[in-house]
């Protein structure tokens, strides 16, 4: 038996919103290409994923936005789409949208399924897509697979920690379980007092029975590797082991990289990594997505390190020659640190500081810590 699945389909492709748009549907493509390159799926099961069902889709989106996102996909008039989040900019309309947004939401669901029924590990690349909402579009994200896949999860888990370490605050999943205990997000993300979607404040605590367990750590621009993996252990990592997490869903976006053009945090591939490693050391069933990314020399490998991580699989530093994009992208870690000024730097730190000793002030006391 194998010891984990990967769903992956040619058809994620579909998923494309435009030649000009920052979401690069390649992205997905050179990261199966790199993966199939070392042989990395010898040791993983493969498997097609199936459109998401509309019952599961109703537990995370509003009847009436999931008729929308039909109705605008086939080509008919909805007055005023911005409403629902769609139109020029970061979300719209395009061909094949509504069985695109399905399949990525759907591969999300069956890779929590695999989990039910008993895989350690189980990814999903094209999904991750946390930031859309009950009733709308936002960030790229039609469907917000992340709520879907947890909802499933929620069938045999009493306890599921949700962990975001893309760049940008988990706001969509965040929103979905504020009020539930079930349910611990944790996002580390670059602060939204300058990046998009604008919260992930570490006042954003919950509310209700879930007060305490939303866990947001905002830094700065210009974070590197050591000032990240600080607050992450500090701040996020001991409500994550205090909360004994009975499986954990991964949101893998690799944009912290220095080299991503959307944001601003400083991070090297290795760097990021080091969270993957520790979500491991739980010992818990994992279910993995993809999320942000932006730079396509960085997208690939830095998902590649993480599956082999995820996977237990041991790859070389050095991409294999025969991969296609061995030129652009010759090695999976960074060998050069980021170039970051003094100044940025010192005001990165204190940043973190402030942002840890709020977190342990706010927080810490609903966890027993």
């Amino acid at each position: 038996m194998s010891k984990g699945v990967f769903l992956y389909t040619g058809n994620f492709l579909k998923y494309d919103l435009g030649p000009q748009h920052p979401l690069k549907p390649t992205r997905l493509a050179r990261t199966h290409e790199l993966l199939s390159s070392y042989n990395a799926f010898d040791q993983v099961e493969v498997r097609q994923p199936n459109p998401c069902p509309l019952p599961d889709l109703q537990l995370a989106h509003s009847a009436e936005y999931i008729e929308t996102v039909d109705r605008l996909s086939a080509g008919e008039h909805v007055p005023f789409p911005f409403r629902y989040g769609f139109g020029y900019g970061d979300n719209p309309v395009f061909p094949d949208m509504w069985d695109a947004s399905l399949l990525y939401t759907g591969a999300s669901l069956d890779a929590a399924q695999a989990v039910l029924d008993g895989a350690a590990v189980a990814m999903n690349i094209s999904g991750g897509l946390h930031h859309a909402h009950w009733d709308r579009a936002a960030g790229f994200c039609v469907f917000n697979d992340c709520v879907v896949a947890i909802h499933q999860l929620r069938r045999r888990f009493e306890r599921v920690a949700y962990i975001d370490i893309d760049v940008h605050h988990g706001d969509g999943v965040q929103e979905a379980f504020y009020d539930d205990p079930h349910v611990l997000t944790v996002s580390i993300h670059e602060s939204g007092q300058t990046l998009f979607p604008g919260t992930g404040y570490v006042r954003e605590e919950g509310i209700g029975a879930g007060t305490g367990y939303s866990v947001n750590v905002p830094l700065w621009p210009y974070t590197d590797d050591e000032i990240w993996y600080w607050a992450w252990r500090e701040a996020a990592w001991p409500i994550v082991e205090a909360y004994r997490p009975e499986v954990v869903c991964l949101e893998c976006g690799t944009d912290p990289h220095y080299l991503d053009p959307l944001a601003r945090l400083c991070l090297t591939a290795q760097g990021w990594v080091r969270a993957v490693e520790d979500v491991m050391r739980l010992g818990v069933p994992v279910l993995a997505l993809g999320g942000g990314g932006y730079n396509p020399t960085t997208v690939p490998r830095m998902w590649a390190l993480a599956f082999g991580t995820l996977f237990g699989v041991e790859m070389s530093n050095d991409t294999p020659a025969s991969f296609p994009y061995h030129d652009r992208i010759p090695t999976l870690r960074d060998d050069e640190n980021p170039p970051i000024a003094p100044h940025d730097l010192v005001q990165a730190k204190n940043h973190a500081r402030q942002t840890v000793s709020e977190i342990k002030e706010r927080l810490f006391v609903h966890h027993g810590l």
